[in-house]
């Protein structure tokens, strides 16, 4: 049976959320976004809670997510404040398609010119993940204030490193894995890093089983349990698995793995369900209840 008698914090106790989740050892694999694209839209902070009620970003927002295709939308610092863009990062079967547009004076125009770019497939391609090149750190402090510093001080401290973009961008979700970041082309999103385990991702340095335990997801699998049995192969397989075509199905508590001509079965069922606590409320009220994922390979490949 899972596990779901973990107490919340006493009625007379504060606790930031990521404290909680390190104090509870929660555990991130299946809490990453799953979209086709990501659209970061640059507008200048500060940005209100949801960001995406900004003022100048509703009317973007609109346009992006009137397309048939499952989009997340993300506002974003700007890297030049005297000119915001909006950039399209475009899943591919291995990595990515970048488009970027002047927002200039007629941002719908601009949203409409970089997704014809991206339909057509002008633009930078990343097929191999061999080579992180952006990063997006949720730095949202106006979300969570957990976000908001240790985000914040993560982005500060990873910045200019190496020839990696790093974006501010708004909430990713899961601020109790603050900093977390979603780093492309691989798709993948990552929970408490520091500058230790981000020089292990972004420079594949030793084992991917090393920095598993903090990959919530790949943004080609649904969330839940087919992206903890991803991130599981992951960890199997190791980092070349990035450079791979692979699909994920899952059917009830079974999820198959296609990797080239390999396929992979595995068992998911939940291993105990965890109350997120609200970020410095008394006695962490309301909390959400987080399920945690227990996966167990069938057999060998077929």
């Amino acid at each position: 049976m899972p596990e779901t008698a973990i107490a919340l914090p006493g009625a007379d106790e504060s606790v930031a959320c990521v404290d909680w989740a390190r104090h509870v050892g929660a555990a991130p694999a299946g809490t990453a976004l799953a979209p086709d694209v990501v659209a970061l839209v640059e507008v200048r902070e500060p940005w209100p809670k949801p960001a995406l009620k900004h003022g100048d970003l509703a009317p973007i927002v609109r346009a992006i997510q009137a397309r048939p295709v499952m989009t997340r939308v993300l506002a974003a610092v700007p890297h030049d404040p005297t000119t915001a863009r909006v950039i399209l990062f475009g899943r591919r079967p291995v990595g990515v398609v970048r488009v970027e547009r002047p927002l200039g004076d007629d941002p719908l125009a601009a949203v409409d010119a970089a997704w014809a770019d991206l339909e057509s497939g002008r633009g930078i391609v990343a097929d191999s993940a061999d080579t992180v090149e952006t990063v997006l750190i949720c730095t949202q402090g106006s979300h969570d204030v957990c976000c908001g510093t240790h985000g914040v001080e993560f982005a500060d401290q990873v910045d200019g490193r190496g020839d990696i973009e790093v974006f501010r961008v708004s909430h990713t979700g899961g601020h109790k894995w603050a900093p977390t970041a979603m780093t492309l082309p691989d798709g993948r999103m990552w929970a408490h890093l520091d500058t230790d385990s981000f020089d292990r991702i972004v420079r594949r340095d030793g084992p991917a089983s090393a920095v598993a335990g903090q990959c919530r997801g790949w943004w080609g699998a649904p969330a839940g349990a087919a992206q903890a049995a991803e991130v599981r192969l992951l960890a199997q397989l190791g980092w070349g698995l990035d450079d791979q075509e692979r699909n994920v199905e899952i059917d009830d508590t079974r999820v198959a793995i296609t990797v080239g001509d390999e396929r992979w079965h595995f068992e998911v069922t939940v291993a105990r369900q965890v109350p997120a606590v609200m970020c410095s409320a008394p006695g962490g009220e309301p909390a959400k209840i987080a399920t945690e994922w227990n996966v167990e390979p069938i057999g060998e490949p077929a």
